[in-house]
């Protein structure tokens, strides 16, 4: 019997759409997060606003993997739209600076 191979990109896409459509899977929408490290693991609070929304703890190496899947995926989008993502660090700095030379 052939044991038919499964595609990767295939595979990951449906995992993706039966969570998006899984009722019991929270969807959780967050504009600012907190970050902290403990000796064994990180935790995340994701925040809407200044309201906290939910926390994800993880390993150290799922914290790395998903840092650096995300700075792929913006990465792509930058590369594609031909236009760098402010990080959040870097708009309230520049809105800090038009604060400060608009109104002394």
């Amino acid at each position: 019997m052939t044991q038919q191979k499964i595609d990767p990109v295939q595979k990951f896409a449906r995992q993706i759409q039966q969570a998006e459509d899984d009722p019991d899977v929270p969807k959780i929408y967050f504009n600012g997060f907190l970050s902290a490290m403990g000796a064994g693991d990180v935790a995340v609070t994701l925040k809407r606003g200044e309201t906290p929304v939910a926390v994800l703890n993880m390993s150290y190496t799922v914290a790395k993997t998903l840092a650096e899947k995300l700075r792929e995926l913006i990465g792509n989008l930058e590369r594609i739209t031909d236009h760098n993502i402010m990080t959040t660090d870097e708009t309230t700095a520049k809105m800090s600076q038009y604060n400060a030379d608009h109104n002394p």
